[in-house]
């Protein structure tokens, strides 16, 4: 993995968020556990993934600003997740190095001599490319700051231009694009913006200049080949892959995964939704870890419909039975600890159930109120139109059952919602 790069500014060094000594006391425990032991525990692998997420995470809010009209809370959220990634192979690629490191010819290396080699890997990939990272983070973020404001400004300014340093470091490969201009709607845009690799000083300009008739023949590594507004991205392909076996790269996806949701899970619940849609006196609101899975498009029509009523509709995530404190914050008065119902609208919950065949809506039903929720049967899937007869049949069968517990049963049929209640069946 190589940083060098030929056009790169001074940069101002960058404030660690936790001082110099900590991280040196961190890496201190790390290296000796692995020396120790040959391995290190997965509470110290977490503790140096958060310091480089941490880091880079302050770099995205530091070029994508919270505050700005236009703020994306999904679009940060997507390149924090990129972050979470990028972060846990950097972590993962830094202890292969460091296993590698242990041995010569053969023979485990004395402490002092590993401790030398390893002081040199820490002041690569912690010092120097940490740094390297986190301005690049930023530049990248920024862009997808401005390609809100490109879009937004698109009828004044039709077209994009690209601008070098114009100095003696522009890299010849950056020369070649200085004054390219396009529309802001070309495709070139869709994976080509600056920052084109490490440390480059190139920028986009609006301009209603005429466009560029062609384009240059140009080449740039491929995790620089990137629109951080449409690719959510801030690295369109990581570096620390490279040398990893499979095993250790499907580990590691893993890790970002899990240490990532938490994050999202421990963070105020106000800031853990985005606003899909609102109407004028209703919103949907969806979790920022809600799965898409083939009834998505059922529960967001549900959820709709709540909002024209007037009421905020919430999709909701999937949480482990074990995270109970935080199964809490984000299902609370859940009479159910292990399920995880769709909705939550006001202080009810509603899981949207899609039966293939009419026979099956009790038992539908019954299992939505098993999860502590109110049963939304929808028509998406039935072998047979679902009409009002039929509704009602089945209303009065399932308030009917013990094995039913709320007053309310709903059925979501072309779209909108019919809702039965207990005492008017």
């Amino acid at each position: 993995m190589h940083y060098r790069t030929h056009c790169c500014g001074e940069h101002e060094p960058i404030k660690l968020s936790k001082e110099d000594d900590d991280l040196s006391r961190l890496i201190e425990v790390y290296l000796r556990q692995l020396f120790d032991d040959r391995a290190v525990s997965s509470e110290n692998q977490k503790k140096l993934w958060e310091y480089y997420y941490k880091e880079l995470s302050q770099a995205v809010d530091a070029g994508y600003k919270p505050n700005p009209e236009m703020y994306d809370p999904a679009l940060a959220h997507s390149l924090k997740y990129n972050i979470a990634q990028f972060s846990a192979f950097k972590e993962t690629s830094f202890r292969k190095q460091l296993e590698a490191a242990l041995t010569k010819d053969g023979k485990i290396l004395p402490w002092g001599e590993f401790k030398a080699v390893a002081d040199e890997l820490h002041i690569e990939y912690n010092r120097r490319w940490l740094k390297t990272e986190y301005h690049h983070t930023v530049a990248v973020a920024n862009m997808a700051e401005k390609w809100q404001e490109f879009e937004a400004d698109a009828d004044l300014y039709p077209n994009l231009k690209i601008v070098t340093a114009g100095d003696a470091r522009v890299r010849e490969s950056h020369k070649i694009l200085d004054g390219l201009t396009l529309p802001v709607n070309h495709s070139f845009w869709k994976s080509h913006t600056p920052p084109f690799d490490w440390g480059c000083r190139c920028g986009i300009v609006q301009t209603d200049e005429e466009a560029s008739e062609k384009i240059p023949n140009f080449k740039f590594k491929k995790e620089h080949e990137n629109n951080p507004y449409y690719s959510g991205q801030i690295f369109n392909g990581n570096p620390y892959e490279l040398g990893l076996i499979p095993g250790d790269k499907k580990e590691a996806k893993s890790k970002a995964t899990k240490y990532f949701n938490n994050k999202v899970l421990q963070s105020d619940r106000s800031e853990q939704f985005k606003t899909l849609s609102t109407t004028k006196k209703g919103k949907v609101l969806e979790h920022l870890l809600t799965k898409k899975g083939g009834d998505y498009n059922d529960i967001i029509k549900t959820a709709t419909e709540f909002s024209k009523m007037g009421k905020t509709a919430e999709l909701m995530p999937e949480i482990n039975e074990k995270e109970k404190t935080i199964r809490s914050l984000i299902f609370p008065n859940l009479k159910s600890k292990t399920s995880n119902p769709d909705l939550k609208v006001g202080n009810l919950f509603f899981d949207i159930k899609r039966p293939k065949a009419i026979k099956n809506i009790l038992g539908n039903a019954n299992g939505a109120s098993k999860q502590g929720a109110i049963a939304v049967i929808s028509d998406s899937q039935l072998d047979k139109p679902l009409t009002d007869k039929i509704m009602q049949n089945r209303a009065i069968h399932i308030f009917k059952d013990k094995n039913y517990q709320f007053d309310q049963v709903i059925f979501l049929k072309d779209g909108k919602l019919i809702i039965f209640n207990r005492k008017g069946v």
